[in-house]
């Protein structure tokens, strides 16, 4: 699966709703994708950095979560 592909399949979980790094993966390897470990952190950063998701913590679970980021 190539990067692009990848970045959707992440935009596409994330409309779903708020999920941890691990969360969003377990997802992409029930949808059957092979998806490298180190190219999607990269992928997930990237879009963090586009300022199209937003990471932020959640203090009780000690996890930091992404969420797509909103227009105001």
């Amino acid at each position: 699966m190539n990067k692009e592909e990848i970045r959707n399949k992440i935009l596409e979980i994330l409309s779903k709703g708020d999920k941890t790094s691990t969360q969003i993966r377990d997802e992409l390897l029930e949808m059957g994708e092979e998806v490298n470990l180190m190219e999607f952190r990269k992928i997930l950063a990237d879009l963090v950095r586009e300022g199209i998701v937003e990471k932020y913590p959640v203090y009780e679970q000690r996890k930091f979560y992404f969420r797509l980021k909103t227009k105001h």
